[in-house]
């Protein structure tokens, strides 16, 4: 997969957010929804990343959270 650097540092920038909170005791359910969303909205245009935008997606249903990442296709 390709990226703009900045669209690149960006993604590191969500996924490292996401990964920091899942190593703490009580997790911000809504701020890791967030940063989902933004990484599922950076991979849509990827055929190559559909899977993970899906498991994404059932990841923050599974969490209750709604599910932004498609909103303006």
């Amino acid at each position: 997969m390709t990226f703009p650097s900045c669209d690149q540092e960006d993604l590191i920038e969500a996924i490292d957010r996401v990964e920091e909170q899942l190593h703490v005791n009580h997790p911000n359910v809504a701020l890791m929804c967030r940063f989902l969303n933004s990484i599922a909205r950076s991979l849509r245009a990827q055929p190559e990343a559909r899977d993970a935008c899906l498991a994404i997606e059932d990841a923050i249903g599974k969490a209750g959270m709604p599910s932004t990442w498609q909103s303006g296709i």
